[in-house]
């Protein structure tokens, strides 16, 4: 029997959840992304953090981490050349807020739905931006 998998952890939560391509008229497919897989591309690819706080904040192994990160960059890469339409839901996951710690002054504060291009990672304390936090899970 399988070991139960574990529930990923996610900080953000998109507020779009559907693209569609634009100019195709007749029925569309649809590849869909799961809601961790979407926080995996943020991670990485958006918020440019290491493989290892990855996993460590979505609370997955590194290897876990890079499978679910490869799957999501396959199905968007699939939908975006084959003109799939791209749908975000579901997905094994918990929203939970995140610790963030400014690198400049060491003030910590607990931030949900956070990303580095709003100004959510801006150190309340020093007005530190940028990649002067770091963000831990806070369960």
């Amino acid at each position: 029997m399988p070991r139960p998998r574990k529930r990923r952890r996610v900080g953000f939560m998109p507020k779009v959840t559907y693209f569609q391509p634009v100019g195709l008229d007749e029925q569309i497919r649809e590849e869909l992304i799961t809601v961790d897989e979407i926080e995996a591309l943020r991670l990485k690819d958006v918020e440019g953090l290491d493989q290892e706080d990855c996993a460590e904040l979505m609370g997955v192994a590194q290897s876990t981490f890079q499978r679910i990160l490869t799957a999501a960059r396959k199905k968007l890469s699939t939908a975006i050349l084959n003109g799939k339409a791209i749908r975000i839901e579901g997905g094994d996951y918990k929203l939970v807020p995140y610790k963030l710690e400014c690198r400049n002054c060491g003030h910590d504060w607990m931030k949900t739905n956070w990303s580095s291009a709003d100004n959510a990672a801006k150190c309340p304390r020093c007005g530190g931006k940028g990649k002067g936090w770091r963000g831990r899970c806070s369960d």
